[in-house]
Parts: structure tokens; C-alpha cells; sequence
């Protein structure tokens, strides 16, 4: 069975060494673990998301589609609609996310360009006193979402202030995650080249 106890241990900044250590067992071990080289158990299970912090559900492998996959689209006034068909990422661009969100920008706004990618990490409210005057996705308990700077979080609301000069606030009311951008990811058009001869 494959696993992201490799994920977890990276973003924890463990080697495998010192995992083992706090596990009781070896390097070798956990290299086995991690690339699914050995069965891994329960108890196992159970012993490395203690050590990582972490719920053993989320040491389980979930689908690629559902952890890698842009879903979502930004556009003019911090809205937030989903994609027709979700757009892959490579996992290495998810590193700074303990749970990783893909949105596309849809239009230029403010200092985000079209085509822009950005990873948000979702997190509980109680946890997202640290993401105010960050850019950020708010998701309410009616099923609002929303993208703007992080300006104001309480239990009955949020308000974001979208990315492009002049937009209003938006708000969120009774938000249940905030999810701060970690990662933006841009692509530059390509340089022109001359041939010699031309």
C-alpha cells in the first residue's frame, strides 16, 4: 500500500534517519515504509502519524487527481468558480502545503497575471490567526469561497480584499477554513530567438 509518509516526514524536515530515531527503528526501515517496499501495519501507521503529527487517514494515499489537481479559478472581485476539467500539478510544487489547495488566476489582477498558479494550504479556523494581511481562500459554512488579502477573521465572518485596485471587500460569513498562498507558480513567455543567417 502506498503511502505520504515521505510528504509528511519532508514537510516536517526529518530525514529518515531521524524519524527513525523518534520511531525506534532504523533509516532502513523507514525507506521501506515509505516506498511501499514493506507492508505497513496499523500499529505502524498509528506510531509514524504520532511522530508526524498527523491523522492516520491522511498518511493513506489518496488519489493523485484529487492532491495535485488545480480545481478552481480566480477572477474579478476575489470570486471564485470551478474549473470545467482540473488542470494537474506536479507534486513537488504541493511541498509547502500541509493540505493543498490549486487555483488558477483567470484574468490579470493586481499584481497576479492570467495563467498564474497558486497552492494555498488549508487550515482550520482556529488555526489561521497567523494568515491576517496574507493572500488568502476563505470557504464559509454556506459554501461561499472567496480569494482576497486576509483583513478581518472572527467566527461569524471574513473579509478579504481582492487582489485588482477599487474591488470591494469581500466577505465570508460563518468561514470554516482559511486556506493563506504558499506557492505561486508563473510562467514568463519564452525568448525569442534569432537564427544566425536571419
Amino acid at each position: 500500500m502506498r503511502t505520504r509518509i515521505r510528504h509528511f516526514r519532508k514537510q516536517r524536515g526529518l530525514t529518515q534517519t531521524e524519524l527513525a530515531q523518534r520511531l525506534g527503528t532504523t533509516a532502513a526501515t523507514v525507506s521501506r515504509l515509505e516506498t511501499a517496499d514493506m507492508t505497513v501495519s496499523t500499529g505502524w501507521l498509528e506510531r509514524i502519524a504520532g511522530e508526524l503529527a498527523v491523522g492516520v487517514t491522511d498518511l493513506l494515499d489518496a488519489p493523485a487527481e484529487s492532491r495535485h489537481a488545480v480545481t478552481g479559478e480566480v477572477r474579478r472581485g476575489g470570486n471564485v468558480v470551478a474549473l470545467p476539467e482540473a488542470v494537474s500539478l506536479p507534486p513537488s510544487f504541493l511541498s509547502l502545503a500541509h493540505e493543498p489547495m490549486g487555483f488558477r488566476i483567470g484574468e490579470t489582477l493586481g499584481a497576479y497575471a492570467d495563467g498564474d498558479m497558486l497552492v494555498a494550504d488549508r487550515m482550520a479556523l482556529a488555526e489561521a490567526a497567523e494568515a491576517l494581511g496574507r493572500d488568502c481562500f476563505a470557504g464559509g459554512a454556506e459554501g461561499d469561497l472567496a480569494f482576497g488579502r486576509l483583513a478581518l477573521l472572527d467566527a461569524q465572518r471574513c473579509l478579504l480584499m481582492p487582489p485588482e485596485s477599487g474591488a470591494r471587500p469581500r466577505e465570508v460569513l460563518s468561514p470554516v477554513w482559511i486556506a493563506p498562498v504558499v506557492t505561486l507558480l508563473r510562467n514568463y513567455p519564452p525568448v525569442r530567438r534569432t537564427r544566425p543567417g536571419n
